[in-house]
């Protein structure tokens, strides 16, 4: 398979051609998955052997060697072991689960290393192969479908057809008895091959349609992978439940979160991530470290990177903050140019937008935190440079937009959060419940003020008391805090203390609650009172974040000034003895819930948001011009 041109020269450079032998005209742009194919269409023998023209013979019965193999009916695939001119392993069978999706086993190895147990010398099952050298009987690449000439025409075509191979029941086999050069890349050149990385969205589509067997590799565990990898001394860790039929995807976005703990910021990017999901938009979620929302995405069938070369998180952030040298490593820029953008999550997440803007890559800056980012900001003023970098900066209400814009000339814009709502049904008995309980949750640390809230219960008049029931639940971020609530709980009999729970039992405590609290002086949501609304409890909450900014006071929730116990104790008062006013507030949280924080809204916003900066780019126009309406809300 050639040009035509280069064809008459090898006719005109030899007197003969052997009949066997014969030379078919590929006069297209450069697609090695069409030019594989038509070869194949055009091949009459039982094997095939695709060969590229950078690989180079020294051994006469080569063939033999890479075709014996197949003789096995569970064999699917064949390649030898190729080595670079240097005499350095090369291919010795693919690794996948890796930094950049694939790797090569014992790669840089001696061609004839015996080390682990003589793995190189072994002929073995793997999970992939290099199609540089690859044998396949021919029946059977045409049953399990070809080379992919769409989605993977040049890079990653190799694994593709493997993992067809591996679905259809077969194996990939990798053979020690064949030893072949592979120069690498020689014919397509460094100019071509850099148009091709940047084009390239092959990755993309195996996290689509392959994302398990591009995730796990079975045949190379993670303890091999950590003694015998060692392309990358950090290893990446990547979870997918399962491959997933080609689906219709109208864009492809990538979410980096700095944790995947059950913190506000990483949970609301979990929703909108199952929304994106299930409305057509393919999403894979990357995070620097590991957590219990792991589960989540995986339930969802969203493909999971944790890297912890990724340059996101509050212990990154605080170790470089003053002069900003750190930078992601360049396999997650190479990796994040297949989607047509990424949604970098947090305040944190300020290195990634930086080498997203140098990498030219398309981004939005989501930051979900109030005064803590204005702590930073004053903290490590190098972080203010940051915010030209972004393309689009978006916050979740108007208080945290006022502490950004003055560091960007570009308008940031809105985008309310939204949660899944929740059937169970409001509790419509509430007056006839003998204790009422108020439910505060959140980490324990001075700004979400449970002193505030210990210090206004220890103040309750007996009835009330008597009435009542206090919980306090969250992680504590602050021992000493934490230390202080334990103390209180263990003296006063109707207050209770619980640290970290699961997400599904933090809902159960918010559905048996009466009223749900917030005593915070700085908050973007809360999510916590947010989650309440949709279960119908009565919000009783100081005027943070969007709750603050939505509701309408006295209607809809009962709001106190942060830090101050009287206010918030007679608050508790009026709703222990007025069980009309818990029931009205129930019944009006529930309409605002609504009006103002469905997922769908919130989802459609954020996708909006996308459209508008998509449109703003391919007509060169401002995208916080186009967006002024959605920013408005």
């Amino acid at each position: 398979m050639t040009n035509s041109p280069l064809i008459e020269q090898l006719r005109a450079a030899s007197e003969e051609v052997d009949d066997r032998v014969r030379l078919v005209p590929f006069d297209k742009p450069f697609n090695f998955s069409a030019k594989c194919n038509a070869g194949a269409r055009a091949a009459t023998g039982e094997c095939l052997i695709f060969f590229n023209d950078d690989v180079e013979v020294t051994e006469s019965d080569w063939i033999e060697n890479v075709i014996e193999p197949l003789e096995n009916p569970e064999v699917g695939v064949v390649s030898p072991k190729l080595v670079y001119a240097t005499g350095k392993i090369q291919h010795a069978g693919l690794v996948t689960g890796v930094r950049g999706l694939v790797g090569t086993a014992m790669h840089q190895w001696p061609a004839d290393s015996t080390g682990y147990t003589n793995f190189a010398q072994s002929m073995r099952t793997v999970s992939a192969l290099s199609a540089a050298c690859l044998a396949m009987r021919r029946e059977q690449f045409f049953s399990v479908g070809e080379f992919d000439e769409i989605n993977t025409p040049i890079a990653h075509s190799d694994l593709d057809l493997c993992f067809k191979v591996r679905e259809a029941g077969l194996r990939c086999v990798y053979t020690p008895f064949a030893t072949l050069t592979h120069r690498g890349h020689v014919s397509i050149g460094a100019k071509e091959q850099e148009k091709i990385d940047r084009a390239d969205k092959s990755s993309v589509f195996l996290l689509q349609r392959w994302a398990h067997f591009t995730c796990r590799d079975p045949f190379f565990t993670d303890n091999m992978r950590d003694w015998l990898y060692h392309d990358s001394p950090t290893p990446v860790r990547m979870f997918a439940a399962r491959n997933s039929a080609t689906g219709s995807w109208t864009r492809d976005i990538l979410l980096v979160s700095h944790e995947l703990s059950l913190s506000g910021a990483p949970i609301i990017l979990a929703h909108l991530a199952k929304w994106c999901r299930a409305n057509g938009i393919f999403v894979v979620v990357m995070s620097p470290v590991d957590g219990p929302l792991r589960e989540t995405f995986l339930d969802a069938d969203i493909p999971l990177m944790v890297d912890p070369l990724l340059a996101t998180g509050y212990e990154m952030f605080t170790k470089f903050g003053h002069g900003f040298p750190v930078r992601s490593h360049q396999s997650f820029i190479k990796f994040a140019r297949g989607f047509d953008r990424i949604v970098a999550s947090t305040i944190f997440a300020a290195p990634l937008i930086r080498d997203a803007q140098i990498a030219s890559v398309p981004s939005i800056w989501w930051i979900h935190e109030g005064l803590v980012g204005d702590h930073f900001l004053k903290k490590y003023p190098r972080l203010g440079n940051i915010f030209e970098m972004a393309d689009i900066i978006a916050t979740p209400n108007e208080e945290s937009r006022r502490i950004y814009q003055p560091f960007t000339s570009h308008r940031i814009l809105l985008c309310p959060y939204g949660i899944p709502d929740v059937p169970v049904a409001m509790n419509a008995n509430q007056s006839e419940k003998k204790h009422v309980r108020f439910l505060l949750l959140g980490t324990v640390e001075p700004r979400k003020g449970q002193q505030t809230f210990v210090r206004a219960v220890r103040q309750l008049p007996r009835d009330v008391c008597e009435r009542s029931e206090f919980l306090i639940v969250g992680r504590p971020h602050d021992t000493h805090l934490a230390e202080e609530v334990r103390a209180a709980a263990k003296s006063v009999s109707h207050l209770h203390y619980q640290e970290s729970i699961p997400h599904a039992n933090a809902m159960a405590l918010i559905q048996s609650a009466d009223v749900m609290v917030c005593t915070s002086c700085d908050e973007t949501g809360p999510l916590t009172l947010i989650e309440g609304m949709a279960l119908g409890k009565p919000i009783l909450s100081t005027p943070v974040g969007l709750v603050a900014e939505k509701l309408v006071a006295g209607r809809e929730a009962l709001f106190v000034k942060s830090g101050d116990v009287e206010e918030l104790r007679e608050a508790i008062v009026r709703l222990v003895r007025e069980p009309e006013l818990r029931r009205r507030l129930a019944l009006n949280s529930r309409k605002a819930y609504e009006k103002h924080f469905t997922l769908d809204r919130f989802a459609k916003d954020f996708v909006a948001l996308i459209d508008k900066a998509d449109l703003a780019e391919a007509g060169n126009v401002r995208a916080d011009v186009m967006t002024e309406a959605l920013s408005s809300r």
